[in-house]
């Protein structure tokens, strides 16, 4: 995969599928169908938020929005520079946490996601480390996080919690979680005993052994390394999980936060059911379904919007910012 922006730092933007424009339509399109989902399910929502504006009593808890985002960022950097460092001790740190956080950009800006794998192990390249061990390093922090993202969301098929979902979305949870775990595992077990790998072009062979051998580097520090990085994701998910709950205390909400992690929990895992970018309409819909029957009505609308804001878009922004700053960087050096 190409680095994904121009080697002579122009304003052409980025190319090939990274194409600025084409990301920038994206985000459009997701953002449209979001719209379109909240006017249909409440065509009143000007009026709905003008009265949350006037409810929210607590506005200095914005700041703990901010703050909490801030740690959620940094956290998932930090899985990240962990399996780098411990590959590559020589890597730039700063380097790494570019590549986390530029991350956001590609896969908010994408349809269906997952190009933030690929970049970020093209990104870790330029840092020094070879495709076996960059792949390793983003895999590892991959499976770390999604697994404590669907332990926490397998949580919502606990009677306490079982009433918030109906039966069709307990069997789309269900079934998107086993199929999520599924793929993890076979692709793990496949990697430490690689059947068939003799059929594949040498090129690729070559690559499955040598990316065996950067996984068993890590491997040899892997209860540190796993206990750090589940640490470092747990810290990532309770921040991101304390957004929404910040947001509606702001608001002048009071009620069970249990049915408020839970549902977000859902929605994360079924967002990637979404072609569109950032999981437009379907976490709109998650939200409105999951966690809005948990919420007053006068702030449902408007504690969407923030809470879409601040995990989806000012990440997003974040990325596009650190990118154009590196590049701004690369380009006078």
């Amino acid at each position: 995969m190409k680095e994904g922006v121009p080697t002579n730092g122009s304003a052409a933007g980025v190319r090939g599928p990274l194409r600025w424009s084409r990301m920038l339509l994206g985000m459009v399109a997701g953002l449209g169908v979001a719209v379109v989902v909240v006017l249909v399910v409440n065509p009143h929502v000007g009026r709905e938020l003008e009265t949350a504006g006037d409810q929210a009593g607590r506005p200095a808890l914005f700041g703990l929005v901010a703050l909490a985002l801030a740690v959620a960022l940094a956290a998932d950097a930090a899985s990240l520079v962990l399996p780098v460092r411990m590959l590559v001790p020589e890597a730039s740190r700063w380097g790494t946490v570019a590549a986390a956080l530029e991350a956001h950009l590609v896969g908010g800006a994408t349809s269906f996601g997952g190009l933030e794998i690929p970049y970020q192990v093209m990104r870790l390249r330029r840092l020094g480390l070879s495709v076996s061990q960059a792949t390793s390093a983003v895999i590892v922090k991959g499976f770390v996080h999604t697994m404590v993202l669907a332990g926490v969301a397998l949580a919502a098929l606990l009677p306490r919690t079982a009433s918030l979902l109906t039966p069709l979305q307990r069997l789309i949870l269900v079934s998107a979680t086993i199929g999520l775990g599924a793929a993890w595992l076979l692709g793990w077990l496949w990697l430490r005993r690689p059947l068939g790998v003799s059929l594949v072009p040498e090129r690729v062979r070559r690559g499955v052994f040598a990316m065996r051998r950067a996984m068993a580097d890590l491997g040899r520090a892997k209860t540190r390394i796993l206990v750090c990085l589940v640490a470092l994701q747990v810290v990532y998910w309770v921040a991101m999980f304390a957004l929404l709950v910040l947001i509606l205390l702001a608001y002048g909400w009071r009620g069970g936060i249990w049915p408020i992690v839970v549902g977000q929990a859902v929605v994360q895992v079924l967002m990637p059911l979404s072609p569109l970018p950032g999981g437009g309409g379907v976490a709109e819909l998650g939200y409105l379904s999951l966690i809005g029957p948990s919420v007053p009505e006068s702030i449902r609308l408007a504690s969407l919007v923030v809470w879409r804001a601040t995990t989806w878009l000012i990440p997003v922004g974040l990325g596009a910012l650190t990118l154009g700053l590196r590049r701004g960087v690369e380009g006078r050096q």
